[in-house]
């Protein structure tokens, strides 16, 4: 039994037509300096007890509305066309905005894609990312590694799907070039685009610290031909630059991963870009109920942001 099966799909499989459709409309793509995209861990079994399947097959509708959005999502990308105004108005750029508070969307963010920032072998269809974020529960991430903890990532994965969906619906009815890109199988890394974006810093877990919800939370994107949202979305992550050092002497994450995958310093995996994961010590982890442990252990998930900000930065002065 692969990893993935017991939600009754292999996850590479299931996001492949995704990147295929995106790479078929895409007019800007990856060059030497980018990264490696990382596949799903397949071909182990997972680490469930009967009372695990039980409670799986009593919440299926939270997994099994995932290849529904994808599905959903493929069909978006081949309806995208470009525009012939990319210019957002006033009164468009609310109707949006409205739309996001609707869609449970926490945080958004925008940025100009590089080809450096676009995983190797991949493409996107447009030179502008709006980029999307949703909280996870962090109540059910208390009990990770769990099966709880599991099936609410799943259904968060579905709701920031299908956030991109409407959104891409939208701009798209608007008369905007746009393609959703699931929260599932990204064409490039989701954390470092809600870095780009401006409201979020990538933590050494390699996950986006926001300011409401920590770690905890799932990203989207929707690639757009709109040249002027920076008009109307003004977020950048310098208030937060100080998590950079916060994260250097924590290290809380490091000596709470059951698998020893995140590092005390950063390496470079693929001769170009640094990162402080070891991704095959992290997949092995992914075998336990999908870990998350690193998310759970986070300062910034379980605690206050503003009250861990004004402590450190007390403690800096003080020294």
């Amino acid at each position: 039994m692969k990893v993935g099966d017991y939600m009754g799909l292999s996850l590479n499989k299931v996001v492949k037509p995704q990147m295929n459709k995106l790479n078929k409309k895409a007019i800007l793509f990856a060059n030497k300096n980018s990264p490696t995209k990382r596949l799903y861990v397949e071909g182990e079994k997972p680490n469930l007890n009967k009372s695990d399947f039980l409670y799986l097959i009593k919440n299926l509708k939270k997994v099994y509305q995932i290849p529904h959005t994808l599905y959903r999502t493929m069909k978006l990308i081949e309806k995208d066309k470009p525009s012939s105004n990319s210019h957002m108005s006033k009164e468009k750029f609310d109707k949006l905005k409205k739309l996001l508070s609707t869609l449970g969307v926490d945080n958004y963010g925008y940025f100009e894609i590089t080809p450096d920032k676009v995983f190797k072998n991949c493409g996107v269809p447009h030179k502008y990312a709006l980029v999307i974020s949703s909280s996870m529960d962090k109540a059910a991430f208390k009990t990770a590694p769990s099966i709880e903890c599991q099936l609410e990532v799943a259904k968060v994965y579905h709701q920031t799907g299908d956030a991109a969906n409407k959104v891409a619906e939208f701009l798209q009815k608007e008369g905007f070039g746009a393609s959703p890109n699931h929260s599932m199988g990204g064409q490039l890394d989701y954390s470092m685009g809600a870095q780009w974006a401006g409201f979020a810093i990538v933590g050494r877990h390699s996950m986006a610290i926001t300011k409401n919800n920590g770690a905890c939370h799932r990203i989207s994107i929707v690639y757009t031909d709109i040249v002027n949202l920076d008009k109307f979305i003004t977020s950048d992550t310098h208030d937060m630059e100080w998590i950079r050092e916060f994260c250097k002497k924590c290290g809380k994450c490091i000596r709470k991963c059951p698998s020893g995958a995140i590092l005390q310093e950063s390496i470079t995996l693929d001769g170009v870009n640094p990162t402080c994961i070891d991704y095959k010590k992290c997949c092995e982890g992914f075998l336990h109920y999908g870990c998350g442990i690193c998310i759970k252990e986070c300062p910034f998930t379980s605690g206050d942001y503003e009250k861990i900000k004004s402590a450190y930065l007390k403690k800096s002065r003080n020294k």
